[in-house]
């Protein structure tokens, strides 16, 4: 007996018996061999024999009978014990499920959508599915239902207004999936949650509230809707509630077309959503971010979000495919922090999952906050540190390995600050970086070094003026105010412009063509310029060819393990050779030991930098002549013939 219509369930949704085998295949057969006995017998001539073979026919029948009752019981059983399990799973099931036949008309809806639109399940059934959808959303849940399902059966993720049985509107989203290849389903299910928001605002329209609430794109909740629902929960009782906010990288490492960036936003968002559990709750935050309301510990964010950043990956797109990383970072929702503090350790934990590289997840904790406190006092205090003289210059020199002579040095910017002591160029600068300070910045440095160069005066050993390099902030060189600083210092100082050296990193010599115009008209002037880090960026032919260059400087990565790595030396080499295929000369960064210094000078290196010949050097010890390498250099370098000098 089926207990489908009770559940307002059609048949094709619902588990099937099947076929009853070879059990069907002997039905007449047998009917036919029992009949044909009995018959046989009543009309046969002996009484005997005739009342055997009817008794014979009698004993068939029943026997026959009585296996296909009991296959029947069996199967019935089965069926019952199927449907009785599907009941419990669609009743157990916290968000509404729904069944879409061919036509689109619901076929089952299960008991939790009395709660989500205060309908009875049973009269649901037969009506279009789109009849309860608000008219602005019809067409876009329309696209989707009849759209080209993915591997996995998925068709989308899609948030649309739906008509609630008191009149108004609730905003749900759904997942769809196609099953109707599944033979015990054969339909479209629709996996409900609503996500209307519980507080609407006041003197606003409804609809409109529900949409302000609402990522355009994915159709999942924004960061306002994000806000709201961690306020409700920390206001509310249970828990523990955790969150897990997740970072997508490789997105911008193309152009993409808008539908096709559309696209690859809703297929993650349906990627992400199939790595979730039943009860936690996916949004859109920050900067195009993710973030997921995880139902449960720490420990149990760390699960959700190593979940996602695995179904994170590549992604289909016209001509080839978008390779995509990321990483997490997790935190508890815990009562002693509000909405605004939840979301802010959240990101802490998310930057330094960012800093370990793909893949990472990472929790919060004390040590992070303690550290972007730190970051925080370093970013205000930088504001002043130049007027309270806490900023100072050192120059590090640049050594011929050949000439056995000092040519330039570099100016580098160091900071004492009054609480932390010594601070890092590496921490500080990018933090004048993501201000105008940093521009500031670089007009002083500039004048400052060119001062205390001029103050050296032109001559030096083997009448060779020293030079100074001066490292130019890409903001500064964009700014359109790099020539008349640059000026203005040599003006002030007296220093000859054939002394200055400015450093740009790579990525400045493919802005803007006021920027080129800026270099070259430093050239004219007697500037020389000189490409940082250079090979760790867009170095190749193509854009140097024809660029204002003079110098290249190789960045210390190369010198990673040189000495046992046959490919790093591969790689000093290389960019060697770049060089003088450019006629460019290649300063060597960050050598620390005469092993190093001793492979690259047999590479053919002439120019090396590092604290294998010095320390950076104060102010006063460059005025005391200490930057002169005229000495024997480490590793007993041979004499250099007088003739060739």
């Amino acid at each position: 007996m089926s207990t489908a219509p009770a559940m307002g369930q059609p048949a094709a949704a619902s588990p099937v018996a099947p076929p009853s085998g070879r059990t069907g295949l002997l039905v007449v057969p047998a009917v036919l061999v029992a009949v044909a006995l009995v018959v046989g017998g009543l009309l046969s001539g002996p009484a005997v024999l005739g009342l055997v073979l009817a008794v014979a026919g009698l004993i068939v029948l029943v026997a026959f009978q009585a296996t296909l009752w009991s296959r029947q019981r069996r199967l019935a059983g089965d069926l019952q014990r199927s449907q009785s399990s599907f009941r419990t799973l669609v009743k157990s099931s916290v968000d509404p499920v729904v069944i879409l036949d061919g036509g689109l008309r619901v076929t089952f809806a299960s008991q939790a959508i009395a709660d989500l639109l205060g309908l009875d399940p049973a009269c649901a059934v037969g009506a279009p599915v789109v009849a309860a959808v608000h008219p602005d959303d019809r067409s876009a849940v329309l696209d989707a239902l009849r759209g080209s399902p993915s591997e996995s059966g998925e068709l989308a993720v899609r948030t649309a207004r739906a008509r609630h049985a008191d009149g108004g509107w609730r905003l749900i989203q759904a997942t769809i999936r196609d099953l109707r290849a599944d033979p015990d389903v054969g339909a479209l299910v629709l996996y409900c949650r609503d996500v209307t928001p519980r507080v609407p605002a006041t003197g606003i329209d409804p609809d409109l509230h529900e949409f302000s609430l609402t990522d355009p794109v994915t159709g999942l909740p924004n960061r306002a809707a994000l806000v709201r629902r961690l306020g409700a929960v920390q206001r509310g009782a249970g828990g523990p509630f955790s969150l897990a906010l997740l970072r997508i990288s490789g997105l911008a490492t193309e152009i993409l077309a808008p539908d096709t960036e559309t696209a690859v936003l809703r297929a993650l968002t349906a990627r992400l959503t199939r790595a979730l559990r039943g009860e936690d709750w996916l949004a859109r935050g920050t900067d195009g971010d993710f973030v997921v309301l995880v139902v449960g510990s720490t420990a149990d964010a760390e699960v959700v979000a190593a979940r996602l950043v695995a179904a994170v990956g590549p992604v289909p797109i016209p001509g080839g495919s978008l390779r995509l990383s990321a990483v997490a970072g997790v935190t508890t929702l815990c009562a002693d922090a509000d909405t605004g503090e939840t979301l802010r350790r959240g990101d802490l934990a998310l930057r330094s999952a960012a800093t370990a590289g793909p893949g990472s997840v990472h929790r919060y904790d004390d040590a992070l906050c303690t550290e972007e406190d730190r970051r925080a006092t370093l970013r205000t205090d930088l504001t002043g540190a130049l007027a309270r003289g806490e900023l100072r210059l050192v120059f590090q020199p640049v050594v011929d390995v050949v000439m056995h002579r000092t040519v330039s040095v570099e100016a580098l910017l160091r900071w004492r600050h009054p609480l932390f002591g010594d601070v890092s160029p590496t921490e500080f600068v990018p933090l004048a970086e993501e201000s105008p300070l940093i521009t500031d910045l670089g007009r002083w440095v500039l004048r400052e070094a060119c001062a205390t160069i001029a103050a050296l005066g032109d001559a030096g050993p083997h009448d060779q003026a020293l030079s100074v390099a001066v490292n130019v902030s890409a903001r500064q060189v964009r700014s359109g105010e790099l020539v008349p600083d640059v000026i203005h210092a040599l003006e002030t100082s007296g220093l000859s412009p054939s002394r200055l050296v400015v450093e740009i990193t790579e990525s400045v010599l493919l802005d803007d063509s006021h920027v080129i115009e800026d270099l070259t008209v430093l050239r004219r002037l007697g500037v020389r310029i000189a490409v940082d880090d250079f090979g760790t960026g867009w170095s190749s032919l193509a854009y140097l060819v024809g660029m204002p260059v003079d110098v290249l400087k190789m960045d210390q990565y190369f010198l990673s393990d040189v000495e046992h790595d046959p490919a790093r030396r591969a790689m000093c080499r290389v960019v060697l050779q770049l060089g003088a295929s450019l006629d460019l000369p290649v300063i060597v960064e960050g050598v620390t030991n005469e092993a190093v210094l001793t492979l690259l000078r047999d590479m053919g290196h002439r120019y090396v930098q590092g604290y294998v010949f010095a320390r950076p050097l104060e102010a006063a010890q460059l005025a005391a002549g200490a930057w002169d390498m005229s000495l024997p250099l480490p590793g007993a370098l041979p004499e250099i013939p007088a003739a060739a000098s």
